[in-house]
């Protein structure tokens, strides 16, 4: 991913909030790039920028090995203890930091989609109330006409379901 484009996507999902970048870079550039840091409540996120052509040093950054780990998370090289979680792209670590907003609020209405895992679930076409959003993937429903509802294992993925009102 270009560097431009991670940091501005880094901006946009964790907006006005206090987050602290340490850049390491040198006043020239090198072929094999740096190390950025950036501690965002109590979790340090480091990515790699390095260039996108390794025969040019001046060519356009791209970031690479992107990970995560709490802050007072030291490693322990004599113990075999690495901290932390290496993502696999941009996204996964954004998402890490500050998850994504709830695709239904609490109090919508929705409405199951035609699909083969709504099919075998038993919930095509039946309306239910948004109770509690998780996260930007799941959320708790209360479905129309059930007086108590499922206890155990309410959690139904957003893809399955559409806005009604």
């Amino acid at each position: 991913m270009k560097y431009d484009s991670f940091i501005k996507k880094l901006k946009k999902r964790l907006g006005a909030k206090e987050y602290d970048l340490d850049t390491r870079e040198s006043a020239t550039p090198s072929v094999n790039g740096h190390k950025e840091w950036l501690m965002y409540e109590g979790t340090l996120a480091s990515w790699r920028v390095q260039p996108s052509d390794w025969r040019d040093p001046k060519s356009a950054p791209e970031v690479a090995g992107f990970h995560s780990r709490r802050a007072n998370d030291l490693p322990d090289s004599m113990t075999d203890y690495f901290p932390g979680t290496y993502w696999d792209n941009a996204t996964q670590l954004i998402d890490s930091l500050e998850p994504p907003p709830a695709k239904y609020p609490a109090g919508s209405l929705v409405r199951g989609k035609d699909n083969k895992r709504a099919q075998r679930c038993g919930y095509v076409g039946r309306h239910a109330l948004v109770t509690k959003a998780h996260c930007a993937r799941y959320f708790t429903l209360q479905f129309v006409g059930e007086i108590n509802g499922r206890t155990h294992g309410n959690y139904y993925p957003v893809r399955d379901f559409e806005l009604v009102s």
